[in-house]
């Protein structure tokens, strides 16, 4: 006996392992009309060998299940491998049926919405079969689902698909499926997989939907290819139940890591929000909703989701704490410094659609912000702001702003994405300080004052790879600005700015340097080729004072040993190099000493290290000077040229007219020690001496240093005689002339103190 049942054991096994290469060709019609009537459509097989391991059954090869023809006319799958195993009770009844059916990894499936609103498997799992109990238990390891409208194929689709289908009875279906969801148009996918698991029959769907922690940005594809350049993790879960037609759903939602695609992930920053909505399987329509008592609460629509996706979503906030939004801000990628601190708090609604993008207001009450790393900065106050969204675009209505305890400012303003940010600040009354606190480029103007007030209106533009840029029309007050190479600071007492991108007007304004007070006005325009303009109007000054304020410009003395050593000048300061001026100046009263010059206007040319005052026009009470005067700044003591006439100068009773130049080195008593110089003189009506009054004078001179003159070529017109000669300074001071009249030589000697008074 044993022998029999070891004999019938071995043959059973030997005939398991040779089964499956046997071609049972005589079996597929049987195979295929087994196959129709559990899945109550026409399909066509292959090859076909006997399973016994895992059967009793078939392992059937290039499946394909055709479709109902209510859904078109591409097959339902394309399976390449299908293990079907044969229901024994139906063997009793000499009738062919299959249990189970399970589809290989090369499988693929196609899940069709008609254009009559049902998809395709409904059709499979609410059909006669179904009802019937007749329909095999399916299962799919490692298949593709795709999706399909009407004769459109969708870009997304399931891959690494696994389902399992189990009918009942009754009519009912135990479901089981996972996928990663994928588009085909996309190839970089990081998803995790998508459940389903529950029970569906003809009327009603009772299930649960989870999807693992998967890329945010690949999910939010799904829906809009632009994926928002979002990084981060997100999950779900959703208990759906009801008639296909108007599921309700249940579950929750959680984002972790949200960050931009240029950022690294960062820790913390996610949230959890449940929700509850209604899913349309038939009309592809999804509706979800937050708690609406929530601090945040929103809304989510969507619409065509697997044909072409449509959505929009809201959110109604709820006075969340400014300090919140800033810290999602920041984990956003904002250039929000770690240090910045917000209070207050924010309530409003804003919504995305798709296409038209973001719209919406939102309300800031009772916020602060305080900038971080600038010193002695004070806290911006609203006690009420309003932002207006509108695609791109985020606007601030006109709102009132406390800096400190008693400044204050109106802000509007917007800021777009492609646009970038315009800025407005009206003030009746500002400190410049002040301006630090809003952590924009400085003002023009102001940036260089550490001090004083401003009225006004500015308004600041910037734009994605551009510089901002002010323009603004204000009024200064009170500031101080130092000037390189002034030894005092600037003093505004008041002044009208207008400023225009890079180009800033200043008109009527009033400043001091030292004791020195001047009105005028300022133009800088970068684009010319000397970018200050300026027209400058001095009541009074002494001269003493004006070289004390110029010291640092006029002289640059060097080091001990430098002198010592005699390495010459020290070298010319970068900003004397790049100085470009062009300007006016008037003087009412330009104090020397005892006397006093009237500057009646000049322009003032600077070049670097050249000054230059063309066409001077200056006088005294008698005397006239015209003429052009350069200053040379390249070594350690300026250098002064001028060209021009000196006329009506008194002396002895009359006029002397001096027309030539003089050079001389520099300040002080340097200049009158260091002059020399040349040129023509005249003369009318100069009581030299006591015997001698000459009715003119005409001729050469030469100034030397020390300082001593000669003259030459000497013309001398006396009592209706004309002499001719030369004349000199002596080591006493005093002046001799020596002339020729008719071959008679005359000397005539006086004292040189006659020059500008009388003797």
């Amino acid at each position: 006996m044993k022998r029999v049942l070891w004999a019938g054991l071995v043959l059973i096994v030997a005939t398991g392992i040779a089964a499956p290469f046997f071609d049972l060709e005589f079996m597929r019609p049987k195979i295929e009309r087994a196959l129709q009537r559990g899945l109550g459509r026409r399909v066509g097989v292959g090859k076909v060998h006997f399973n016994l391991f895992t059967g009793p059954g078939f392992t059937v090869e290039d499946v394909t299940i055709h479709e109902d023809s209510r859904a078109g006319i591409e097959p339902f799958a394309y399976v390449g491998t299908l293990e079907a195993r044969v229901r024994l009770l139906g063997l009793v009844s000499r009738r062919l049926e299959f249990s189970s059916l399970r589809l290989g990894d090369d499988t693929s499936i196609n899940l069709v919405k008609t254009d009559a609103g049902p998809w395709n498997f409904q059709f499979l799992l609410g059909g006669a079969t179904a009802a019937a109990g007749r329909m095999p238990a399916i299962k799919m390891r490692g298949g593709r689902v795709n999706f399909k409208f009407g004769d459109t194929k969708s870009v997304f689709y399931f891959r690494d698909a696994d389902f399992d289908v189990s009918p009942w009875n009754d009519g009912s279906v135990d479901l089981r499926f996972s996928g990663a969801p994928s588009r085909t148009d996309h190839a970089a996918q990081n998803f995790g997989h998508f459940f389903v698991r529950g029970r569906w029959t003809a009327q009603r769907i009772d299930m649960k939907v989870e999807l693992e922690r998967s890329d945010l940005q690949e999910v939010a594809r799904l829906l809009d290819q632009r994926g928002f350049g979002l990084h981060g993790i997100v999950a779900f879960d959703a208990q759906l139940s009801g008639p296909p037609s108007r599921l309700e759903m249940a579950g929750q939602v959680q984002v972790d890591d949200v960050h931009r695609w240029d950022l690294l992930p960062k820790r913390g920053g996610g949230w959890r929000v449940d929700y509850k909505g209604t899913l349309d399987l038939h009309g592809e329509r999804l509706e979800l909703a937050s708690a609406p008592d929530d601090p945040l609460a929103m809304q989510f629509r969507a619409w065509d989701f697997l044909s072409q996706p449509h959505w929009e979503a809201s959110a109604n906030l709820k006075q969340i704490p400014l300090a919140t939004l800033v810290e999602v801000a920041r984990h956003m990628g904002a250039t929000i410094g770690d240090k910045l601190t917000a209070e207050g708090s924010v309530s409003g609604e804003v919504r995305y659609s798709e296409p038209e993008g973001l719209a919406g207001h939102v309300e800031l009450q009772d916020a602060t912000v305080t900038l971080p790393g600038v010193p002695d900065v004070q806290p911006l106050r609203a006690a009420n702001a309003t932002v207006e969204v509108g695609g791109t675009t985020f606007s601030l209505e006109s709102t009132t702003v406390q800096i400190g305890e008693n400044d204050s400012a109106e802000i509007e303003g917007s800021f777009d994405s492609g646009e970038g940010l315009d800025l407005k600040i009206t003030t009746r009354g500002l400190s410049v300080a002040d301006l630090r606190s809003f952590g924009l480029a400085a003002i023009p103007l102001l940036e260089q004052t550490p001090q004083g007030t401003w009225k006004g209106w500015a308004r600041y533009r910037w734009s994605p790879g551009g510089a901002g840029q002010w323009t603004g029309e204000y009024e200064l007050q009170n500031a101080r600005i130092a000037l390189e190479g002034f030894a005092d600071p600037l003093r505004i007492q008041t002044a009208s700015v207008v400023s225009a991108g890079t180009r800033v007007s200043v008109s009527r304004f009033r400043a001091r340097m030292g004791a020195i007070a001047f009105t005028g006005e300022y133009r800088w325009d970068p684009a010319a080729v000397r970018p200050h303009k300026f027209r400058i109007a001095i009541p009074s000054g002494n001269a003493a004072e004006f070289e004390r304020i110029l010291a640092p410009t006029l002289v640059r003395e060097r080091g001990f040993f430098a002198r010592t050593l005699r390495l010459g000048p020290a070298p010319v300061p970068d900003w004397l190099k790049a100085r470009r001026a062009d300007g006016t100046l008037t003087i009412d009263a330009l104090t020397f000493g005892d006397s006093q010059v009237r500057v009646d206007g000049a322009r003032l040319l600077w070049d670097g290290s050249l000054v230059r005052l063309a066409r001077v026009e200056a006088h005294t009470d008698q005397t006239a000077v015209n003429g052009d005067l350069a200053i040379d700044l390249s070594g350690h003591a300026p250098h002064y040229r001028f060209d021009g006439k000196l006329s009506d100068v008194p002396y002895k009773g009359g006029r002397l007219d001096f027309e030539g130049s003089v050079e001389a080195d520099g300040a002080g008593l340097d200049l009158v020690t260091s002059a020399h110089g040349e040129g023509r003189l005249h003369g009318r009506s100069i009581a030299f001496a006591p015997d001698a009054d000459f009715r003119t004078v005409a001729g050469c001179f030469e100034l030397l240093t020390g300082p001593r003159w000669k003259m030459t070529g000497l013309e001398v017109s006396q009592g209706g005689e004309t002499y001719t000669g030369t004349g000199a300074t002596q080591a006493d001071g005093r002046v001799v002339l020596d002339l020729t009249n008719r071959g008679r030589q005359i000397r005539y000697t006086s004292v040189i103190a006659g020059l500008g008074g009388q003797p």
